[in-house]
């Protein structure tokens, strides 16, 4: 149990450094500190992300962990499914922003990062598809293995994302103003209307 607390503390901390990363204060003092090399902003934070992640992760898949759902079939379908159907629209919504836009990658052809506010088919289901992707694979994850590590990080990042949005939000707001305020107004956060 008290690895559970850790594991949650080190997502906790790993959000925490996400989101100051992403926050427009670390941008701006940032860009006054790399100056020209300001463009490579958005590939150094994805680095910097993943690579904060890849030793979480491992950790995460060797820590010991007991079974807290029951085990059976439908678990495995159900989880299985989240799971892919998260990849899947993750997929799709880094494909509809554009991977090398996401990932930072035109820097490195020397295209500056413009930030546009578009309306696609998936962006009108929920504003947030990455994160719904996301969820859906963690939870979906956690049913699949019913184990209690994945439980933690399945909630640890719920929180996070939850949180994540609220400053990301904040963001969009400061950047496309009325626009992005109607946008909140019609289209859920995460949860499609059906």
């Amino acid at each position: 149990m008290k690895l559970a607390f850790i594991l949650a503390g080190v997502w906790l901390a790993y959000g925490i450094v996400h989101t100051l990363l992403a926050s427009n204060k670390c941008k701006n003092l940032l860009k006054g500190i790399l100056g020209r090399f300001f463009i490579y902003y958005r590939l150094i934070y994805n680095l910097i992300a993943f690579l904060l992640l890849i030793p979480i992760l491992i950790w995460q898949q060797q820590l010991p962990s007991e079974v807290i759902l029951p085990t059976g079939t439908m678990n495995y379908i159900l989880g299985g499914l989240m799971m892919t159907s998260g990849v899947y629209l993750a997929f799709i919504s880094l494909k509809s922003y554009g991977f090398k836009d996401f990932l930072g990658l035109n820097a490195l052809e020397g295209v500056e990062e413009k930030r546009v506010f578009k309306r696609d088919e998936l962006s009108e289901i929920v504003r947030h598809p990455l994160y719904l992707g996301i969820l859906l694979f963690v939870w979906g994850n956690f049913g699949f293995s019913g184990t209690l590590v994945s439980c933690v990080t399945a909630l640890s990042l719920t929180a996070y994302i939850r949180i994540g949005i609220y400053f990301e939000e904040r963001k969009l707001v400061e950047t496309f103003g009325s626009t992005y305020q109607k946008y909140q107004k019609e289209v859920p956060m995460l949860i499609p209307r059906f």
